[in-house]
């Protein structure tokens, strides 16, 4: 007969995918080598190359390479006769040891969008190359750039009346790296209304695929669109409105929306402010007809204010890096998703020993070691540029039993995971809805 039943509830281990910082590098200190907006690419044998500004005078663009031990000495990349000026500062993208710095300048009234170029990975940079028109008519402004896999650059940029009305998003493609671009093409005047003023646009590509984030203004709902090119960033042909609430704005938000490729769709995050929080909300957007999967929060933390989102994949997970305001200091936060769109874990990446604030973050795949995402940040307070790399790593977590009560029996194994039944003198674990384990042995 049976003499006894015993059991044992277990907790039931989850792991998620974690962003683990490692060592910080300090780039730059002080206002006089400058702090401001650091950006960064990797380039080959997963150096990363890093900018940032010097908005004070003699104003400068400054950068540091690594050298694969350390941080070379810090170059100046665009000094004070070139009269750097734009609130949002210059962008750099690289394929390989091809690297595209791109930054506007007051040379002219109307102001002038610049390139410049490197082929050694960012020791030695071209001289610059005008890429907005020469143009009495017009002001340019916030300029960004991507690279094709063909290591041409595709840039884009803000063109307005020379009394500051009328703004439209422009985009030119280059086929011989740089040293010319094609007709600029208006691209949001595929959708309603004229761009935010002062949010700038960014760029996502895939082969021949172009794709240019913006937002958007039409009556001053302030929601983010897509839109597409399949000739490399000649042409645009259809955009579509992401967003899933109507953010009702009469003022410029300053925020862009950025994206990256895995698979057949792109992982688009961007601030909304439309429910009355501004929040980073994600989508899963359709690379060939633009359609959203989905518009959730990207980390629901109760913060009253998420911004300056970027983005990066190692091609299986997607690391987003952000500043947030938490018990009055900003920090730099970063979430992980799945391939899915799922969020795994969140956290801070920013060196919290280091007091005060840590704003405007960037992130790439690549760096000193294999496997790793580096990431830089202002560390404002402290005036300085902070660098760190960041491996993802399995980190396991333990969820609680549910009430008994409510617990339904998926299915019963053994302890190789097995599906079985039940039998006399064997052990055995029945696994429930809730995520709860119970091993069980009955003796007879």
């Amino acid at each position: 007969m049976k003499s006894i039943l015993f059991y044992l509830l277990l907790p039931i281990f989850s792991f998620a995918q974690c962003l683990i910082p490692s060592t910080t590098y300090i780039l730059s200190s002080g206002s006089a080598e400058g702090y401001e907006r650091p950006r960064l690419v990797i380039t080959a044998n997963n150096s990363p190359f890093v900018i940032w500004s010097k908005p004070s005078a003699p104003k400068a663009i400054k950068s540091r390479k690594w050298n694969g031990t350390d941080f070379d000495s810090a170059a100046d990349l665009v000094n004070a006769d070139l009269m750097l000026t734009g609130f949002i500062g210059p962008e750099i993208a690289a394929k390989g040891d091809t690297v595209y710095l791109i930054f506007e300048s007051l040379l002219h009234n109307n102001h002038v969008i610049y390139l410049k170029r490197s082929f050694d990975g960012g020791l030695t940079f071209s001289d610059t190359i005008r890429v907005s028109d020469n143009s009495n008519t017009h002001k340019f402004a916030m300029p960004n750039i991507s690279v094709r896999e063909d290591g041409n650059p595709v840039i884009s940029y803000m063109e307005c009346l020379p009394n500051w009305t009328h703004w439209k998003q422009m985009v030119k493609t280059s086929f011989d790296f740089g040293m010319s671009f094609s007709l600029a093409a208006d691209v949001s005047a595929l959708a309603p209304g004229e761009p935010c003023d002062c949010c700038q646009s960014t760029l996502v590509t895939n082969g021949d695929n172009v794709y240019l984030l913006f937002r958007n203004n039409d009556v001053n709902v302030r929601n983010s669109y897509i839109a597409h090119s399949t000739d490399e960033g000649l042409t645009f042909t259809t955009t579509q409105d992401l967003d899933g609430i109507n953010w009702i704005l009469n003022a410029c938000p300053t925020s862009s929306a950025v994206g990256a490729v895995l698979g057949d769709s792109i992982m688009v995050v961007r601030r909304n402010g439309g429910s009355g929080v501004n929040e980073l909300y994600k989508s899963n957007v359709n690379k060939d007809d633009l359609q959203k999967s989905y518009f959730t929060q990207l980390e629901s933390a109760g913060s009253p204010f998420q911004d300056k989102v970027e983005i990066a994949t190692d091609l299986n997970y997607f690391v987003s890096v952000w500043e947030e305001s938490r018990n009055g200091v900003k920090e730099s936060f970063y979430n992980v998703m799945g391939s899915n769109g799922k969020s795994l874990c969140n956290g801070v990446i920013s060196d919290t020993a280091t007091s005060g604030h840590k704003l405007k973050p960037d992130i790439a795949y690549g760096g000193p070691y294999a496997g790793t995402f580096s990431v830089v940040y202002s560390a404002s307070t402290a005036k300085e540029v902070h660098f760190v790399y960041a491996p993802l790593m399995s980190v396991s977590a333990v969820n609680e039993v549910s009430d008994l009560n409510d617990k339904k029996l998926l299915k019963t194994v053994n302890l190789l995971g097995k599906t079985v039944l039940p039998e006399s003198n064997k052990p055995f674990i029945n696994i429930y809805n809730d995520g709860s384990v119970e091993r069980k042995i009955v003796v007879e």
